[in-house]
């Protein structure tokens, strides 16, 4: 069973493969999709290879995507400024 931790855990993208089996559908329809541009959530293509990132599928299955914190960059003119 997938869950939004065990989604969020692999990282900021997957493979096909593995996006497919989060959204229920097999392999083999999957890669059908992606060649015809029909896959349900964007995917880049790296070489051979197919990577889905996490996030439109966390957005497509509704469930939140947790953002933490912002960086405190402080501000602009006082960068290298010691505190």
């Amino acid at each position: 069973m997938w869950t939004a931790e065990r989604i969020r855990a692999l990282g900021p993208s997957t493979d096909l493969a593995t996006a497919a089996a989060i959204l229920g559908m097999s392999r083999s329809a999957a890669y059908k999709l992606a060649r015809r541009d029909a896959f349900p959530t964007p995917l880049y293509r790296i070489g051979a290879h197919y990577r889905v990132p996490t996030a439109p599928i966390l957005a497509m299955l509704h469930l939140p995507h947790p953002t933490g914190p912002e960086p405190d960059v402080g501000d602009a003119d006082s960068v290298g400024d010691p505190p």
